[in-house]
């Protein structure tokens, strides 16, 4: 486990100086279409996150319980890959020509993207594997191999001047690295068993995609909805650009990581089944501790971060630095109490959670009779809170009937 924990670290850092040296490698229009098709890709990859949190808890509960069924995730992945890579070439046929607004050549961008969201939905099962075996090694190499491929390219991209086309590339570049990893690795290759049957193990897929996609339109999508709901003079302290920096920056450090740890907290959770509630109070608390220090460091160190290492225009005060730390917490809170109602079965609160989280956050932002920042600090903070509260109470609800006992189809009655 502190291999993996070393390997969050690094991509969270990682990611970040990609962005960092794209900054300084590409124009200000070139970078500002290099940060829509980033946040694009890894808001796509989120969804098809789903497959690896189903996967993970399969292959736990099948390990733990000895049950299997005829669910095979390596298939269902090549389908939904394949699905994905049609949809993508299409969308983005009609859709990049808008997003990158003639930065890059659409049809390579187009094809890039499509590509290395086929070969993710191959990365979440062999991560779903790799974390339901507690293969932690294995795991850790792929998370750090994944960022690692991109940190190396993007430095050589910006010393040899290749340009916004290799960026591009880069963006998605990591998404091969599971091949590397079940090449090289034995163990990977043995035959994956999950405790549901195909159809269950569709059905369940599809559910935690649509919980990841809506989690990734709140993560990744945020600062796009903002950009796009909000006029370029808001009449605010800080520029809108300047907010859509500030939430990807107090974002990254927790959320990041966080993301990465999602397998190891649902096997957690498979674990612990029969106490819950107890089990859930230290990552929560972690989380939510982190959000106050970060916030703290947020408040009197990153005003002088901004002021010294950033552009012109993208200056924020230290209070709403603080403020959004602390959101990011609330959401990393959110994301732990899902991989606990995922472990205990419970899909429709699990997608429950992540849409009300999602709904209000949006609602806030634009429904909302505040300024700019006081509009987007509330929506961080309270729509993760309101998703929590609906995972809260079902897995009270599971508490009480006995979570450990529970079959397929009726673990999904949420009361």
């Amino acid at each position: 486990m502190r291999a993996l924990s070393l390997a969050t670290v690094f991509a969270a850092l990682s990611g970040f100086v990609v962005i960092y040296v794209a900054s300084w490698a590409l124009g200000n229009d070139e970078f500002a279409a290099f940060q829509a098709y980033w946040g694009l890709f890894f808001a796509a990859t989120g969804f098809l996150d789903g497959i690896m949190q189903e996967t993970t808890r399969g292959v736990s509960s099948a390990r733990d319980t000895g049950r299997t069924g005829t669910g095979r995730p390596w298939r269902l992945a090549a389908t939904i890959g394949s699905i994905v890579l049609v949809a993508a070439l299409v969308i983005g046929f009609f859709w990049m020509p808008l997003l990158l607004r003639g930065n890059a050549p659409t049809s390579v961008a187009a094809t890039f993207l499509a590509f290395g969201l086929f070969t993710y939905a191959f990365q979440a099962v062999l991560s779903g594997v790799l974390s339901g075996m507690g293969l932690w090694r294995q795991y850790a190499g792929l998370v750090a191999l994944d960022s690692g491929v991109r940190l190396l390219l993007a430095m050589l991209a910006w010393q040899l001047g290749w340009g916004m086309p290799a960026f591009l590339l880069i963006t998605v570049v990591g998404a091969l690295s599971w091949l590397f990893v079940l090449l090289v690795s034995q163990k990977t290759r043995v035959r994956t068993l999950v405790d549901v049957s195909r159809s269950v193990l569709t059905r369940r897929v599809g559910s935690a995609m649509l919980a990841t996609g809506a989690s990734a339109a709140l993560i990744t999508g945020f600062p796009v909805f903002v950009q796009t709901t909000s006029t370029p003079d808001a009449g605010t302290v800080a520029t809108v650009a300047g907010i859509i920096n500030a939430v990807t920056l107090t974002r990254a450090p927790i959320l990041v990581p966080l993301q990465r740890f999602q397998s190891a907290l649902i096997v957690r959770f498979v674990e612990h089944r029969a106490n819950l509630y107890s089990s859930l109070a230290a990552p929560i608390g972690a989380v939510l501790g982190l959000g106050v220090v970060g916030g703290a460091l947020a408040w009197l160190i990153g005003p002088w971060i901004l002021e010294n290492f950033f552009k012109d225009g993208l200056q924020v005060p230290g209070l709403i630095l603080a403020v959004l730390t602390f959101a990011s917490a609330c959401t990393g809170s959110l994301m732990v109490t899902g991989a606990a109602t995922l472990a205990s079965e419970l899909h429709r609160a699990y997608v429950a959670g992540w849409i009300v989280a999602s709904g209000v956050a949006f609602g806030i932002l634009w429904l909302a009779p505040l300024s700019l920042e006081a509009g987007v600090c509330t929506a961080l903070v309270v729509g993760p809170m309101a998703g929590g509260l609906v995972h809260a109470v079902a897995l009270r609800g599971a508490s009480a009937a006995g979570t450990a006992d529970r079959k397929d189809e009726p673990s999904e009655n949420v009361t």
